[in-house]
């Protein structure tokens, strides 16, 4: 699934923040201040989501990302995540665990890689995140 991101409201221009090492990725929409979670590997990889396992800090302040280039820090967000089918989803976990639903399988996504790029000279920082969650 590849896709931009987009606010309620219809912007696609945001902050982005980060924590623990782009682990907990959340934008912040320029136009009307609304926020989203777009990465929590606390709660939606293969720690948090199929071993129940949070090892994040949540203490940590967030991180405002700047453009590498200009420095600015409005930009947009492509986000690229990888599933798991859902045959397997339900064979591998809900089969074997209660906790599971099969409505979740969604949220036990392979890969995910996040691209920012800044609205203000278009450079991309393709691979802001790539990361393996299972």
């Amino acid at each position: 699934m590849t896709g931009i991101i987009q606010c309620p409201c219809g912007s696609d221009i945001f902050e982005v923040w980060e924590s623990n090492e782009r682990q907990i990725v959340t934008l912040g929409c320029r136009q009307c201040g609304t926020e989203i979670r777009v990465y929590d590997s606390g709660r939606y990889d293969g720690d948090g989501f199929v071993c129940k396992d949070d090892f994040l800090d949540r203490a940590l302040s967030f991180k405002k990302y700047h453009c590498s280039k200009c420095g600015r820090n409005a930009s947009r967000a492509e986000l690229w995540i990888s599933l798991q089918g859902k045959q397997d989803f339900m064979e591998e976990c809900v089969s074997n665990d209660p906790a599971f639903y099969p409505d979740g399988w969604v949220k036990g996504f392979d890969w995910i890689r996040i691209g920012i790029p800044c609205v203000n000279c278009s450079f991309k920082d393709r691979e802001w995140v790539d990361t393996e969650t299972m």
